[in-house]
């Protein structure tokens, strides 16, 4: 898994880059000025030198990754829980103050998401096959823009079920570590530099149990 997150290091933004291994609890992470393909580029260079190999990469699509992982020719699983907020944004109401889905879009949101969620790869023709057939009825402007955005993400989203090994669809575990991250540094009251930074990161990184 790669995410980025931002904290502030005496008013002054940073990004902490990190590489998570669902088995291992994080590998490496990076401190850069902002997210972005160089300093990803940079860690999985870092990997590489270390000896460890990713078969699949799991992010939220960040432009800083999903470039990087196609050059790198590492296969790349879209993180489910952002791709269903994306395309709750795409069908919502058109009130500014409301993500509620109105009616006439909730059968292709269910459909899109029972296909994200989508647990076998022995599954999923049939279900791909049946949402051809109702294709026919979602002809708004906004089902046309959601049926073009599901069929350009639908290689990424279903990437997991491909692989033997059992490959998260999301990144939540990465998400909650940032989370973890947020709370400690609130506790620390702030860093009042990158190498303060690194020291709280390295007792939250390797002394904590992932599982």
């Amino acid at each position: 898994m790669l995410d980025g997150k931002h904290v502030n290091i005496l008013g002054e933004s940073v990004c902490i880059h990190i590489a998570f291994d669902t088995g291992i609890g994080v590998i490496d992470n990076w401190i850069d000025d902002t997210e972005n393909k160089t300093a990803y580029g940079y860690m999985l260079r870092r990997l590489n030198d270390l000896g460890y190999e990713p078969i699949c990469g799991i992010s939220d699509g960040h432009t800083g990754i999903t470039p990087l992982l196609q050059e790198e020719g590492i296969p790349h699983q879209l993180c489910i829980f952002h791709l269903l907020k994306t395309l709750r944004k795409i069908l919502s109401s058109e009130n500014f103050f409301s993500s509620e889905i109105p009616p006439v879009y909730r059968v292709l949101y269910s459909r899109i998401k029972g296909i994200f969620k989508t647990t076998r790869i022995e599954n999923l023709p049939q279900r791909i096959n049946d949402f051809r057939k109702m294709q026919k009825h979602w002809q708004t402007p906004k089902h046309r823009v959601a049926l073009k955005w599901f069929w350009s993400v639908l290689p990424n989203a279903t990437m997991g079920l491909s692989f033997e090994e059992d490959i998260p669809k999301t990144n939540n575990m990465l998400e909650n570590l940032n989370g973890q991250i947020e709370a400690r540094l609130k506790t620390f009251r702030g860093v009042k530099s990158e190498q303060s930074l690194n020291k709280i990161l390295k007792i939250l990184f390797y002394l904590r149990n992932y599982k």
